[in-house]
C-alpha cells in the first residue's frame, strides 16, 4: 500500500524543494505539512462518520481501525 503513496509524496516534496529562499522554503514546507494533515484528518473523520451511519458502535469502529479505543474513534468523528 505505501508504494502507491511514494510518488505523490515525492511530488509534494519536490514541489516544496523548488523554493530556494530559506524563509520561503520553511514557510512552504509548513504549509504543505499543514494541508496534508488537514486533508488526512478529514478523510479519517468522513470514514468514521460513514461507519457510524452504518450502525457500528464506537468500539467496533475502533477495532476496525486497528485497535484504537472507542473514545478515540468518537474523537476522530469530531475531527479531533
Amino acid at each position: 500500500m505505501t508504494e502507491t503513496l511514494d510518488a505523490p509524496i515525492a511530488a509534494v516534496a519536490d514541489a516544496v524543494r523548488t523554493f530556494s529562499d530559506p524563509g520561503e522554503l520553511y514557510r512552504v514546507s509548513r504549509e504543505a505539512e499543514s494541508r496534508v494533515t488537514e486533508d488526512m484528518r478529514a478523510i479519517r473523520q468522513k470514514l468514521v462518520l460513514g461507519l457510524r451511519e452504518q450502525g457500528l458502535t464506537w468500539r467496533s469502529i475502533g477495532e476496525l481501525l486497528g485497535g484504537v479505543t472507542a473514545q478515540r474513534a468518537e474523537q476522530i468523528s469530531r475531527g479531533v
